[in-house]
């Protein structure tokens, strides 16, 4: 039975989702090409150092992940926050307030994100191999100089790297931080990039509302301390992720 909060935030998730179906994607288009855009190559929202470059997954993004034959097997870990290596027992000591514990001193998180490499950078970030689909990406005298920020599954990268810098939120279109607003798109591609916003935002809508509905209650004790700290100085870390399928366990080994 949910709670009348839980049902409140599903019905408006609800509500969103409705109102998301009469939004034309040529009125999208019409405002991203008032706003302009091009993608630089600069890597800027794939590098730590330009800032929280964590890739939050859908559920859509998942399964491509899973369905890619150059995709390691880890690409998709725990969300966490900006900042924190999950590897470091140190840096996990230093963000455990942000997490929730469970009796079984398990961390609880909410979805997934890319994994990212020690330096922090996108782990698709100038790896070698090129890029699947690097024709539509940039002229060849363009991508040369840039070639350590290509992305090595550009053709199946996630709904959020297609559509940054930009994102819908209550169904109005938002903009981040980038360098390549402003600049020129062509019509055909403000198009293509209207369509995949929309389709993120709907599956975002509806893996937000699964999530709410799948939620099982994370249930604390007083030891839920004593036991992480056991489990952590074990050199293991363990995690409850909660996603639109519900819940699922992530455990990992500590490098440090």
């Amino acid at each position: 039975m949910f709670s009348n909060y839980r049902q409140s935030l599903i019905k408006g998730l609800q509500e969103e989702l409705e109102a998301a179906g009469s939004i034309l994607i040529e009125d999208i288009a019409s405002q991203i090409r008032e706003i302009g855009f091009s993608c630089r190559m600069c890597g800027s929202c794939c590098k730590r150092s330009g800032g929280d470059n964590r890739v939050f997954l859908t559920s859509a993004d998942r399964e491509m992940l899973e369905g890619c034959s150059t995709c390691p097997k880890d690409a998709a870990i725990p969300m966490l926050p900006d900042g924190m290596d999950m590897y470091s027992s140190s840096s996990v000591r230093e963000h455990l307030h942000e997490f929730e514990l469970d009796s079984k001193g398990r961390l609880n998180t909410f979805g997934w994100m890319l994994k990212r490499k020690e330096s922090g950078d996108c782990l698709f970030l100038g790896n070698d191999g090129g890029v699947s689909g690097e024709d539509d990406l940039c002229n060849d005298d363009f991508c040369e100089g840039n070639v350590h920020n290509r992305c090595s599954i550009y053709a199946n990268r996630s709904m959020l790297c297609r559509t940054y810098p930009f994102y819908i939120n209550n169904g109005e279109l938002n903009t981040s931080e980038c360098e390549g607003l402003g600049d020129d798109i062509s019509y055909e591609d403000s198009i293509i990039l209207a369509r995949d916003l929309v389709e993120r935002y709907v599956t975002e809508i509806k893996d937000t509302t699964l999530l709410y509905e799948n939620f099982e209650e994370i249930h604390t004790s007083p030891g839920s301390l004593d036991i992480f700290n056991n489990i952590l100085s074990g050199g293991d870390l363990s995690f409850v992720v909660h996603d639109c399928t519900g819940m699922s366990i992530f455990s990992l080994k500590l490098y440090e």
